[in-house]
Parts: structure tokens; C-alpha cells; sequence
């Protein structure tokens, strides 16, 4: 399955009838029907085709009756005779000598006519059907732009977290010198035996390590990067992801005070925020 965007816009027209269908973002699948009320009876069905097409979005249709739609005229013959009669008491009653016509009867029109469209549902959901596709083209080729556009953040990602375990491979090596020379110079005049220096300027050293860190968030990223190879329904998988991503680089700026690491662990977080705004998008 593709990867859709959850905007798009697709519209069809034929066999006297025009269906817009139009897609926005939403949590789950919300399907809204603007349609004559002598299509209510159909409208589960008409529910069933919209989640043959999406999973997620809310999707609007309004579905209309063009000039090609057959008509029949309904007369309330009933309502009719009822009137003429009322409206001859009325004459006599009042000493009206103007003769009754049926041109009287069109004050009352609304009640008397009713115009039924000969409705064939499967000619509606012919072009449903047809609408729908069109909308699902429109999400597919947004959602392509939307998951290149993600995927290269993800990829700048990438190359950050490796930038990160370059420098912490220098920083780890340059604190551990400079840990080691510090405790040398206060204890110059104290015997220390070597191993237990070297003891604790490896607990000093496993404070600031965050390789569990980086492993965790290099395996989310190899995650999200399969994601998108498999295509389908993957927002919400996203969105939980780069919720985890976001917990590990958070606790890599915490744990580690290394300048050139932080000002990494902020672009690492701006970017996180842009593709949290594009996932909102994809269905």
C-alpha cells in the first residue's frame, strides 16, 4: 500500500450525479456526508466504499443531482381535491364571483407538487467510487512529496547522531586525561595505588557516557527508515517513534554537557519538530 497524505481533493461527474470529495487531516477515519435526504437509506453503504479507500482522515462528500438526473413530478391529488373544495367555501362563503382557476393552486405548490429524482444507487456509487479514486491519486502524490521531504530530515538526523559519536569518542578520551591529571595533582603528595585511579576515573567517565543513548536512537531511526520501506498506513508509527527518539535525545543533552554535543542535541531537536509537523499529515 502507498503512502497517502491525509489532504487532497478529487471530484467526478456522471449519470446525473457530481460527488466532491474532500480529505483533511484527523486522528482516526471521520467520515462527513452532505447529500439530499432521500439518500439516507444508502448512506452505510456509501460508508463501506470511503474505508475501502482510507484508513485514517476526515473525509467530506457532497454528492448532487445534475440537469442529466431524471425527475418525476409528484402531485398530492389528495391535497388538491381538498383545496378546491376550501377554496369554493371561501368563494361562496364570502360572495366571490371570480372564477376558481388552476393557476390558485400554485399559492399552494409546495404542498401540492414534490419533484422525486429516480434515483439508481448503483449509478451513485459508480461515481463515488470514481470521486474517491481521484482523491486517493491526490493523496498519494502528496503524500511521496510529504515522505521525501521527512526522509531527508531523518537522513540529516542520521549524520548528526554520527557526528555526536565522533566527538564523544574525543570527549571521553580528553575527560578521562583531564580527570586522571586533576587527581594526580591533588593527591601528588599521597600514595594511590594505580588501579584504584584508574577505578575512579572510570566511574567518573561512565557518568557522562551515553553510548546505551545512541544505540537506542540509532535503532529508532533504522525504524523509522524501514517504515517508510513498507509503506502503507505509517503515521501514527512515526509519531510513536519520534517520541522515543526525542526521550533519548533529551537525556543525551542532559547527560552530556560537551558543547559541540548540545548544540547538535538542539538541531537534533528542531529537526524532530519539523518532522512531527509532516506526520500530522500522512495517513
Amino acid at each position: 500500500m502507498k503512502i497517502q497524505s491525509m489532504t487532497g481533493y478529487g471530484e467526478s461527474e456522471q449519470r446525473g450525479v457530481r460527488i466532491e470529495a474532500k480529505s483533511l487531516n484527523h486522528r482516526f477515519l471521520d467520515i462527513q456526508f452532505k447529500m439530499p435526504s432521500s439518500l439516507n437509506p444508502y448512506e452505510i453503504e456509501f460508508r463501506n466504499i470511503v474505508k475501502e479507500f482510507f484508513l485514517r482522515g476526515r473525509i467530506e462528500i457532497s454528492i448532487s443531482f445534475t440537469e442529466l438526473s431524471k425527475i418525476k413530478m409528484n402531485v398530492n391529488k389528495i391535497m388538491v381535491n381538498s383545496l378546491i373544495e376550501s377554496l369554493r367555501e371561501i368563494q361562496k362563503e364570502n360572495n366571490i364571483k371570480e372564477p376558481l382557476s388552476i393557476n390558485h393552486l400554485f399559492w399552494f405548490k409546495d404542498v401540492i407538487f414534490k419533484q422525486e429524482l429516480e434515483i439508481n444507487p448503483e449509478d451513485i456509487k459508480v461515481t463515488l467510487r470514481d470521486a474517491l479514486k481521484n482523491l486517493k491519486n491526490m493523496r498519494i502524490k502528496e503524500g511521496i512529496i510529504l515522505a521525501e521531504e521527512i526522509q531527508k530530515i531523518i537522513n540529516s538526523i542520521d549524520e548528526m547522531v554520527i557526528k555526536i559519536e565522533d566527538i564523544m569518542v574525543d570527549f571521553i578520551k580528553e575527560k578521562f586525561e583531564e580527570k586522571k591529571r586533576k587527581i594526580k595533582e591533588l593527591l601528588k603528595d599521597i600514595e594511590i595505588e594505580e588501579t584504584r585511579l584508574f577505578q575512579e576515573i572510570a566511574l567518573i567517565a561512565e557518568k557522562t557516557d551515553i553510548s546505551e543513548e545512541l544505540s537506542r536512537l540509532k535503532s529508532h531511526i533504522k525504524q523509522m527508515k524501514n517504515i517508510f520501506k513498507e509503506g502503507g498506513s505509517i503515521g501514527r508509527k512515526l509519531d510513536f517513534l519520534l517520541q522515543e527518539i526525542f526521550r533519548e535525545i533529551n537525556t543525551i543533552g542532559s547527560k552530556c554537557t560537551e558543547y559541540r554535543i548540545s548544540e547538535i542535541v538542539i538541531k537534533i531537536k528542531s529537526a524532530i519538530e519539523k518532522i512531527r509537523q509532516q506526520v500530522q499529515n500522512l495517513q
